[in-house]
């Protein structure tokens, strides 16, 4: 009976505690070691695996989860979708993180195959075995690009779960046929997603709760989620709540910029760039086809100045050196800035 195998360097490779000695020895590039490191922390014998938050709660930090709840929430998911032990999943996730993390756990737990890739743009999947892939989690960019590269091995994809981002809702309509498509949400406190909704073939606009999770809203209508052992977690995101399991998101209720699945917090972008900046600036999302949003700094001024184009040089060189990789604003340009009764200045509407 299969046991689960994970594919890297070129071969198939059991996913048991046994493999690692064999698995360390064959790597080749850090997200490969990523991947060990993660699969030799689940074999450990700690009770709790430690995974950042992507940042959209607050700023990025660890969170320890316990590894009984990680199985439950995995459970979830293989039920869901219908994933029997056999079944092929891709992983192109950084595994450093809750979304790829989790679909190492679900090939564990589910006894999946998982063919694990190099986390970019668009996956390269189909330089691995030519296999049908049953389920692949992806952020939206990365659904798209994958299917502008092959739309023919496009179609080997039975479901696409997307998340992490926003989706593009052209590129949705556009499609013919394909995976089914289906959009999750959650955070890293929930252990990956808690609710589902359909994109394709034919969209859904609610998002339904997984077992064991309800929704409620707050006074100023953040979503709030109930967990399957009493948590409780108050979020940033608006949201009509329709029941207590189903509800439709209407956006953030703060500036946290989703650029591909990374969140940006323009406040730590201005605290970084404005020893290179004279006037003040405010940093905002702008929504972008691709990204779904992109980053841009605005600099308080009627007209660019003469020398714009030496300010965008060093304020981008500055974030090259003091910025994590994806966090440079996109756009520079300069536009009148409003300010609050106090004197503070406005974040820009997109």
């Amino acid at each position: 009976m299969n046991e689960g195998r994970i594919f890297l360097q070129g071969r198939w490779w059991p996913l048991q505690p046994e493999s690692i000695p064999a698995l360390e020895s064959a790597i080749a590039a850090p997200w490969e070691q990523d991947v060990v490191d993660v699969l030799r922390s689940w074999w450990d014998d700690s009770e709790y695996l430690t995974v950042m938050t992507s940042g959209s709660t607050g700023d990025p930090r660890p969170i320890d989860h316990a590894k009984s709840s990680m199985v439950e929430s995995a459970r979830r998911t293989l039920h869901h979708f219908g994933l029997h032990p056999g079944a092929t999943a891709g992983l192109a996730m950084p595994v450093k993180f809750i979304g790829g993390m989790m679909m190492l756990v679900r090939a564990i737990v589910g006894k999946l195959d998982v063919v694990a890739v190099q986390p970019q743009a668009c996956p390269k999947f189909f330089d691995s075995p030519d296999c049908l892939l049953d389920f692949v989690p992806l952020t939206p960019a990365q659904a798209q690009a994958l299917h502008a590269t092959d739309p023919d091995r496009w179609r080997r994809i039975h479901c696409l779960l997307v998340g992490g981002g926003t989706v593009n809702r052209t590129w949705l309509k556009s499609l013919k046929d394909g995976p089914r498509i289906v959009e999750s949400f959650g955070m890293t406190e929930t252990i990956s997603h808690f609710a589902l909704r359909t994109l394709h073939p034919k969209a859904e606009k609610d998002f339904h709760c997984l077992p064991g999770f309800q929704v409620s809203s707050a006074e100023n209508d953040a979503l709030v989620i109930q967990g399957p052992h009493g948590q409780r977690w108050e979020t940033r995101d608006a949201a009509h709540v329709s029941s207590p399991h189903a509800f439709t998101w209407l956006g953030r209720l703060d500036g946290v910029v989703n650029s591909g699945g990374i969140k940006i917090h323009p406040e730590h972008v201005e605290s970084i760039l404005s020893s290179v900046i004279d006037q003040p600036f405010k940093c905002f999302g702008k929504f972008d086809e691709h990204w779904g949003e992109i980053l841009v700094l605005r600099i308080h001024a009627e007209t660019a100045p003469p020398d714009a184009e030496a300010i965008r040089s060093r304020i981008w060189a500055r974030a090259g050196n003091d910025l994590s990789k994806h966090h440079s604003p996109k756009i520079i340009e300069w536009a009148p800035l409003q300010q609050t009764k106090t004197g503070k200045w406005k974040m820009p509407l997109p």
